[in-house]
Protein backbone atom coordinates (compact mmCIF):
# COMPACT_ATOMS: atom_id res chain seq x y z
CA UNK A 1 0.00 0.00 0.00
CA UNK A 2 2.70 2.42 0.77
CA UNK A 3 4.41 1.79 -2.40
CA UNK A 4 1.34 2.52 -4.60
CA UNK A 5 1.01 5.62 -2.64
CA UNK A 6 4.54 6.73 -3.16
CA UNK A 7 4.38 5.86 -7.05
CA UNK A 8 0.46 8.01 -6.81
CA UNK A 9 2.85 10.69 -5.35
CA UNK A 10 5.49 10.98 -7.62
CA UNK A 11 2.96 10.67 -10.91
CA UNK A 12 1.26 13.60 -9.40
CA UNK A 13 5.04 15.89 -8.94
CA UNK A 14 5.73 14.70 -12.38
CA UNK A 15 2.63 15.47 -13.87
CA UNK A 16 2.76 18.94 -12.18
CA UNK A 17 6.09 19.41 -13.56
CA UNK A 18 5.23 19.70 -17.11
CA UNK A 19 4.83 23.22 -18.05
CA UNK A 20 3.64 22.30 -21.75
CA UNK A 21 0.30 22.96 -22.24
CA UNK A 22 -1.60 20.39 -24.15
CA UNK A 23 -3.48 21.53 -27.27
CA UNK A 24 -5.36 18.71 -28.61
CA UNK A 25 -5.71 19.17 -32.41
CA UNK A 26 -9.80 19.10 -33.16
CA UNK A 27 -9.48 16.91 -36.29
CA UNK A 28 -7.50 14.20 -35.40
CA UNK A 29 -9.32 11.10 -34.52
CA UNK A 30 -9.48 9.36 -31.18
CA UNK A 31 -7.15 6.39 -32.84
CA UNK A 32 -4.82 8.94 -33.83
CA UNK A 33 -4.70 11.67 -31.14
CA UNK A 34 -1.67 14.59 -32.31
CA UNK A 35 -0.76 17.77 -30.49
CA UNK A 36 -1.99 21.07 -32.48
CA UNK A 37 1.17 22.66 -34.15
CA UNK A 38 1.43 26.78 -34.21
CA UNK A 39 3.08 26.03 -37.67
CA UNK A 40 2.65 23.39 -40.30
CA UNK A 41 4.40 22.35 -43.13
CA UNK A 42 1.47 20.85 -45.74
CA UNK A 43 3.85 17.88 -46.96
CA UNK A 44 4.22 16.45 -43.76
CA UNK A 45 1.60 13.57 -42.75
CA UNK A 46 1.20 14.77 -38.86
CA UNK A 47 0.36 18.15 -40.07
CA UNK A 48 -2.05 17.04 -42.48
CA UNK A 49 -5.01 16.96 -39.67
CA UNK A 50 -4.50 20.73 -39.16
CA UNK A 51 -5.45 21.57 -43.34
CA UNK A 52 -8.97 21.83 -42.74
CA UNK A 53 -10.41 23.16 -46.21
CA UNK A 54 -9.08 23.86 -49.55
CA UNK A 55 -6.44 21.82 -50.19
CA UNK A 56 -5.83 19.58 -52.84
CA UNK A 57 -3.16 16.24 -52.80
CA UNK A 58 0.55 16.58 -51.54
CA UNK A 59 2.83 17.29 -55.01
CA UNK A 60 6.04 16.18 -55.38
CA UNK A 61 6.31 15.12 -51.41
CA UNK A 62 6.44 19.24 -50.97
CA UNK A 63 3.66 21.62 -50.96
CA UNK A 64 0.13 21.63 -52.23
CA UNK A 65 -2.07 23.96 -54.13
CA UNK A 66 -4.93 25.77 -52.26
CA UNK A 67 -7.83 26.93 -53.70
CA UNK A 68 -9.07 30.26 -53.73
CA UNK A 69 -10.40 29.59 -49.88
CA UNK A 70 -8.39 27.36 -47.91
CA UNK A 71 -8.43 26.91 -43.87
CA UNK A 72 -6.21 25.17 -41.56
CA UNK A 73 -6.08 25.13 -37.89
CA UNK A 74 -3.33 25.94 -35.46
CA UNK A 75 -2.11 26.18 -31.84
CA UNK A 76 -1.72 29.77 -30.58
CA UNK A 77 2.32 30.79 -30.31
CA UNK A 78 3.27 30.79 -26.57
CA UNK A 79 2.34 34.49 -25.28
CA UNK A 80 0.25 35.04 -27.99
CA UNK A 81 -2.92 35.92 -26.50
CA UNK A 82 -0.74 38.71 -24.56
CA UNK A 83 2.35 39.63 -27.33
CA UNK A 84 0.32 39.22 -30.75
CA UNK A 85 1.94 37.38 -32.98
CA UNK A 86 2.55 37.29 -36.71
CA UNK A 87 1.32 34.70 -39.23
CA UNK A 88 3.24 33.74 -41.94
CA UNK A 89 2.15 32.43 -45.21
CA UNK A 90 5.15 30.31 -47.31
CA UNK A 91 3.75 30.10 -51.20
CA UNK A 92 4.69 30.45 -54.62
CA UNK A 93 2.97 31.82 -57.45
CA UNK A 94 4.22 29.60 -60.28
CA UNK A 95 5.02 32.00 -63.59
CA UNK A 96 2.33 29.31 -65.50
CA UNK A 97 -0.28 31.49 -63.53
CA UNK A 98 1.47 34.61 -62.88
CA UNK A 99 0.29 36.14 -65.84
CA UNK A 100 -3.70 35.81 -64.62
CA UNK A 101 -2.51 36.11 -61.18
CA UNK A 102 -0.14 38.90 -59.98
CA UNK A 103 -1.97 41.31 -57.99
CA UNK A 104 -3.77 38.79 -56.15
CA UNK A 105 -4.96 40.04 -52.31
CA UNK A 106 -4.46 37.24 -49.83
CA UNK A 107 -6.48 38.45 -47.12
CA UNK A 108 -6.48 36.01 -43.76
CA UNK A 109 -9.54 35.80 -40.75
CA UNK A 110 -7.40 34.28 -37.74
CA UNK A 111 -10.47 33.54 -35.34
CA UNK A 112 -13.28 36.41 -35.84
CA UNK A 113 -10.22 39.11 -36.65
CA UNK A 114 -9.63 40.02 -40.22
CA UNK A 115 -6.21 40.91 -40.98
CA UNK A 116 -5.08 43.22 -43.28
CA UNK A 117 -4.52 42.06 -46.95
CA UNK A 118 -1.20 41.02 -48.83
CA UNK A 119 -0.93 41.71 -52.63
CA UNK A 120 1.69 39.15 -54.36
CA UNK A 121 2.81 41.18 -57.25
CA UNK A 122 6.01 39.04 -58.51
CA UNK A 123 6.15 35.45 -59.07
CA UNK A 124 7.71 32.58 -57.67
CA UNK A 125 8.35 31.63 -53.66
CA UNK A 126 7.88 34.29 -50.77
CA UNK A 127 6.76 34.12 -47.46
CA UNK A 128 3.81 36.59 -46.63
CA UNK A 129 3.65 38.21 -43.43
CA UNK A 130 0.78 39.37 -41.37
CA UNK A 131 -0.05 41.10 -37.93
CA UNK A 132 -1.79 39.04 -35.25
CA UNK A 133 -3.59 41.32 -32.72
CA UNK A 134 -3.24 39.10 -29.57
CA UNK A 135 -7.11 39.08 -29.07
CA UNK A 136 -7.65 36.51 -32.16
CA UNK A 137 -5.32 34.33 -30.36
CA UNK A 138 -7.01 33.69 -26.93
CA UNK A 139 -8.14 29.79 -27.66
CA UNK A 140 -6.41 27.26 -27.49
CA UNK A 141 -7.36 26.36 -31.50
CA UNK A 142 -7.48 29.17 -33.78
CA UNK A 143 -9.07 28.53 -37.43
CA UNK A 144 -7.04 30.54 -39.79
CA UNK A 145 -9.15 31.05 -43.06
CA UNK A 146 -7.53 32.75 -46.40
CA UNK A 147 -9.39 34.21 -49.22
CA UNK A 148 -7.61 35.30 -52.66
CA UNK A 149 -9.59 37.98 -54.38
CA UNK A 150 -9.13 35.57 -57.69
CA UNK A 151 -8.10 32.16 -58.86
CA UNK A 152 -7.73 30.18 -61.92
CA UNK A 153 -9.91 27.88 -63.53
CA UNK A 154 -11.42 25.50 -63.21
CA UNK A 155 -10.65 25.06 -66.94
CA UNK A 156 -10.68 21.98 -69.67
CA UNK A 157 -6.73 21.22 -69.14
CA UNK A 158 -7.38 20.90 -65.58
CA UNK A 159 -10.93 20.85 -63.61
CA UNK A 160 -9.11 22.41 -60.26
CA UNK A 161 -9.52 25.93 -59.01
CA UNK A 162 -5.70 27.06 -58.29
CA UNK A 163 -4.91 29.51 -55.84
CA UNK A 164 -1.44 29.51 -54.15
CA UNK A 165 1.04 26.61 -54.22
CA UNK A 166 1.37 26.54 -50.18
CA UNK A 167 4.19 24.98 -48.39
CA UNK A 168 4.13 25.87 -44.96
CA UNK A 169 1.73 27.84 -42.43
CA UNK A 170 2.40 29.28 -38.84
CA UNK A 171 3.02 31.76 -36.85
CA UNK A 172 5.66 33.50 -35.36
CA UNK A 173 5.86 34.84 -31.68
CA UNK A 174 6.72 38.42 -31.60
Amino acid sequence: MRRIAVLVLLAGVLAAGCKRKHHPNPSATIEEESELASSISVAEPRDASQLLSGFYGLEQNAWRWSMKKFAVSLAPPLDGAQRGATLELACSLPDVIAAKMLGVAVTPTVGNVRLNPVRIDKAGDQVLKFDVPGEALRKDAVIVQFDLDKAIGPETSDSRELGLVVSHIGFVSK
